[in-house]
């Protein structure tokens, strides 16, 4: 544990942690005395914890009754992939036009860290590189505001990717493939397949990935 944190962010990305990696799967009852006396912290610092995790969509609070781990509605899901794979698309057309030093160097970097995460089983850490991934592509695109926008979509990715492997089914050794997927789209230049690639990464997660290197 990090001392420049906060206790409730302590516990916040405790609990987190065991919640992306399944150690506390959806429908996990969070009893605030129990989680209090193992972490040693005042009951009000749990409820500060698991009131930030309820933002983040890890968690479900009912004040008559209990916490309770929870799962994105697959509507949720395709509502947010969709407003991603908008923003993210109109982003990359702009940034292949003049795409920063080192950009693709950068991106295959973030692929194989996505990889060994994968391998560690390390959910938390797989989401983290998957948003620096992608923010590199948006923050390529020298739009602020747009850069702006996509942040405050971020604090649900925690859910949205553990909600999405749960529903489809989905391996976490498969996501270094999907990105490879998207760096090849933009390494094309070509705006039509650009947009389609990202399509595809967000609102297609069937779709194999890519086996090549």
């Amino acid at each position: 544990m990090l001392e420049h944190l906060s206790l409730p962010e302590t516990v916040r990305l405790a609990l987190r942690r065991k919640i992306l990696n399944d150690e506390l799967p959806a429908g996990t009852r969070l009893v605030e005395a129990g989680i209090a006396e193992e972490y040693g912290v005042s009951r009000a610092t749990v409820r500060q914890a698991l009131r930030d995790l309820s933002n983040e969509g890890l968690v479900d609070i009912n004040p008559r009754r209990y916490s309770m781990v929870t799962r994105m509605s697959t509507e949720d899901i395709q509502d947010i992939c969709y407003a991603r794979c908008v923003l993210e698309s109109a982003a990359a057309r702009d940034a292949v036009t003049n795409l920063p030093s080192g950009f693709f160097e950068r991106l295959e970097q973030l692929v194989q860290e996505m990889d060994g995460a994968a391998r560690a089983g390390d959910m938390q850490e797989l989401v983290d590189i998957d948003t620096r991934f992608h923010r590199e592509i948006v923050l390529a695109s020298g739009r602020r505001r747009l850069a702006e926008l996509w942040e405050t979509m971020n604090g649900h990715m925690y859910a949205l990717m553990r909600s999405s492997l749960d529903r489809q089914q989905l391996e976490m050794a498969e996501a270094a493939g999907r990105h490879r997927l998207v760096i090849s789209g933009l390494a094309s230049g070509d705006p039509e397949r650009i947009e389609s690639v990202i399509h595809a990464h967000y609102l297609e997660p069937t779709l194999p990935a890519d086996t090549g290197g």
